[in-house]
């Protein structure tokens, strides 16, 4: 019964399976192995993407896509 809980996200295009049905930016970048002071978060919609703050609460949806992208490049 557990696995129908699950759910599958992408960051980066690494996939990362997932449990919560809400996180923040700073946890999705965790679970990515990634360090959130360092890089910032995208959340991709179609062709278009939002970002997310670490501070910002996500109602996380199997199969969301997200880009992770170094503070230090610009974006956009």
């Amino acid at each position: 019964m557990q696995n129908e809980h699950k759910k599958v996200i992408f960051v980066n295009k690494k996939e990362i399976t997932v449990r919560e049905d809400k996180l923040d930016g700073a946890q999705i970048l965790t679970l990515a192995r990634l360090e959130p002071e360092k890089y910032d978060l995208f959340l991709i919609r179609g062709q278009h993407s939002d970002k997310i703050e670490p501070n910002q609460v996500v109602e996380i949806k199997d199969g969301m896509r997200f880009n992770a992208i170094l503070k230090s490049v610009p974006y956009g």
